[in-house]
């Protein structure tokens, strides 16, 4: 659990409202096991939930960001879960007897959930649904930092939502702050995590390429002045990359693959230029 989400607990008790806490809490809990139901799916290892103020955050051992085709089907997993429980209460209720009031608040707390988590930002599963497709267009590392940064402006907006609360002395505002303020850290890491994932992932594309064996591929054009880091940036998992090297006339010099630009890259560093780099000749 983190820590603001036992604040909120806390604070949920000292306003008498315990057991909706707890029912919210069951419902994160499902929110999130639906996100490691689909992960086992894809036999994707989950290493831990946390439990956050918004939602939660499920873990993986597996690359799931630089899997656009995975990672957009195991995000809407948590939300359409929460519709199928608010589907399965509505079918429910001619036959069993709720009282009216949790029936209410448990309709209205998994849609609220599931509408919530859809918001196009990163790191809410409408974020991860929109990185998922911006990746084949700009690759992993724009895709992220685009959607973490819009996930930075909306939990800006949150606050000021919170702040227009307490002018209007409505007790949710503490809630709306916590979630702003958590919001905006958990977008912010998952863009200073990029890099750092992306880099484990070129690590260990070789193991991958034995296993797997065969990929789709992706073609690149650059210069012979480019930098490995500008080829890189550019890259769109999971497909295999050939690059073409084309000289300052526009003439095809040559073509390098994924695995020999990887290898420069812990070689040589990010700024070294394609030029310099021994290639494949067509002639």
């Amino acid at each position: 659990m983190n820590p603001f989400f036992i604040l909120l607990l806390a604070a949920a008790l000292a306003c008498g409202k315990i057991w909706e806490a707890l029912v919210l809490f069951a419902l994160v809990l499902w929110h999130e096991g639906c996100h490691v139901l689909a992960a086992g799916r894809y036999r994707l290892p989950v290493t831990d939930i946390e439990l956050l103020p918004f939602g939660g955050l499920t873990r993986m051992e597996a690359f799931l960001q630089l899997n656009p085709e995975v990672e957009w089907v195991v995000a809407c997993a948590g939300p359409a879960g929460n519709v199928l429980v608010a589907g399965l209460a509505y079918g429910l209720w001619p036959y069993v007897q709720f009282d009216p009031y949790w029936f209410r608040f448990f309709i209205q707390a998994n849609l609220g959930m599931a509408l919530f988590n859809l918001v196009p930002v990163l790191p809410l599963d409408g974020g991860r649904v929109l990185r998922s497709l911006l990746v084949r267009k700009m690759g992993f590392a724009q895709a992220t930092r685009l959607a973490a940064r819009l996930g930075q402006a909306f939990s800006v907006l949150l606050a000021a939502w919170g702040i227009y609360n307490v002018f209007l002395k409505r007790y949710n505002f503490i809630l709306v702050l916590f979630t702003a303020v958590m919001l905006f850290a958990a977008a912010r890491a998952e863009q200073n995590a990029s890099s750092y994932v992306f880099m484990r992932y070129l690590t260990g594309r070789r193991q991958q390429l034995r296993l797997k064996r065969v990929f789709p591929v992706k073609h690149l054009a650059a210069t012979s002045e480019s930098s490995l880091g500008e080829v890189l940036r550019s890259f769109q998992p999971p497909a295999y990359h050939l690059v073409w090297v084309v000289d300052l006339e526009g003439q095809i010099a040559g073509f390098l693959g994924e695995v020999e630009l990887i290898s420069a890259l812990f070689e040589r560093g990010l700024a070294c230029k394609l030029g310099a780099l021994p290639m494949h000749r067509l002639f």
